[in-house]
């Protein structure tokens, strides 16, 4: 297949390499005059060594010649207002701290497995249990519809005492708070660290659920509250569901004095459907609320090119949930989208890696409209 721009890039440097060496020897013996040129010219293999054309002459073509390449490869990689190197995959992300392969719920072990395994981003859903209760005031990391279904709560966990969510989990070990959470994220932060590509791409991403309930605004300063005393808001971010939302996470954090990125969610429920059904974002709204947001946090079904271009041309990254099959997951490396959130970490790293080694070996693969047409 062609040559990768990576590749080219190589070739280029390595042929800067031998320039920057031949105008260092020019530097070390002087530029040759046309009296020396000359006398140069009428030396055995004189021709092969330098040609006819003084040595400046040579290294100013040589200068105009890497210019041209340069800019041929820089023209490829910023199509498209700065994409990334095509074989470049996108950062992979855990929906909700463990692998549904191998468990049901998240705990501190789930997310020291993940750990382990090289897996050091993540997605998290938070709840509380009901207030005016034991422990009504912390935040627990969980999806609550899937928690409830899984231990068959009559009652939503807001309106469950901690005592009984503790007992429905199988005991005072089985729920993972925030603070825990945190504590776990601060003593493997030297994992999560390197794989961030950018300030507003943070490694962790929180969403605090229940945002119709009258105790949300209070929790809401309680999640700030943990952030700031965490000393972790360079690498956390939130996820706010429309402009109420995201006015009152910019209220909360200014109360709790910190900052943290806040990603506006896309949902594929209540998007415009073409005539063969397929949802789509609404990017006039879009463009509209962008400076709510510092990126968004994207349905895989709403995945198109327009919307990547649409993320692009407001700098600002997509986060794509949930990719659980190679479907979805080939869509979000052939857009470029920067995080890829999957209930199925381990499995997804595997299929990426086997794609990165194709890609290298045998050029980029062409891109493709998405699922979302």
């Amino acid at each position: 297949g062609p040559l990768s721009p990576i590749l080219r890039a190589n070739d280029e440097a390595n042929d800067e390499a031998e320039r920057r060496s031949l105008l260092q020897e020019s530097e070390a013996e002087g530029y040759a005059g046309d009296d020396e040129v000359s006398a140069m010219n009428k030396r055995p293999g004189a021709a092969t060594r330098g040609g006819l054309l003084p040595r400046g002459l040579r290294l100013l073509l040589l200068a105009l010649v890497a210019g041209v390449a340069l800019l041929r490869v820089s023209s490829q990689w910023l199509v498209g207002g700065g994409s990334p190197p095509p074989c470049r995959s996108p950062r992979l992300v855990s929906h909700r701290g463990f692998d549904q392969d191998e468990r049901s719920a998240p705990s501190a072990a789930s997310f020291a497995a993940l750990f382990d395994s090289g897996v050091s981003s993540f997605d998290i859903d938070l709840f509380w249990p009901a207030q005016g209760t034991a422990g009504g005031s912390q935040l627990f990391v969980g999806h609550p519809p899937t928690l409830r279904a899984l231990w068959k709560l009559p009652a939503d966990l807001p309106d469950t005492p901690l005592a009984e969510l503790r007992a429905a989990a199988g005991g005072a070990g089985a729920l993972l708070s925030l603070d825990e959470l945190l504590s776990l994220l601060r003593a493997r932060s030297w994992a999560a660290r390197p794989q961030q590509p950018a300030a507003t791409q943070p490694a962790t991403t929180l969403e605090l659920k229940y945002h119709t309930r009258p105790e949300w605004p209070a929790m809401l300063a309680a999640l700030y509250g943990a952030v700031a005393r965490s000393g972790l808001a360079d690498q956390l971010g939130v996820v706010a569901e429309g402009r109420a939302g995201a006015a009152a996470h910019r209220a909360a954090q200014r109360a709790a004095k910190t900052r943290v990125p806040i990603f506006g969610l896309l949902r594929d429920v209540g998007a415009r459907r073409d005539s063969a059904g397929r949802p789509h974002a609404d990017l006039s709204a879009l463009d509209a609320d962008a400076a709510l947001y510092d990126g968004w946090s994207v349905s895989v079904k709403l995945l198109d090119s327009d919307l990547v271009a649409a993320g692009g041309a407001h700098a600002k990254p997509l986060s794509v949930w949930v990719a659980d099959g190679e479907a979805e997951l080939e869509a979000a490396w052939r857009l470029g989208v920067e995080s890829v959130i999957t209930n199925r970490p381990r499995w997804a790293s595997g299929v990426m890696a086997r794609w990165r080694r194709q890609c290298e070996r045998d050029g980029p693969w062409p891109q493709q409209p998405g699922p979302g047409g």
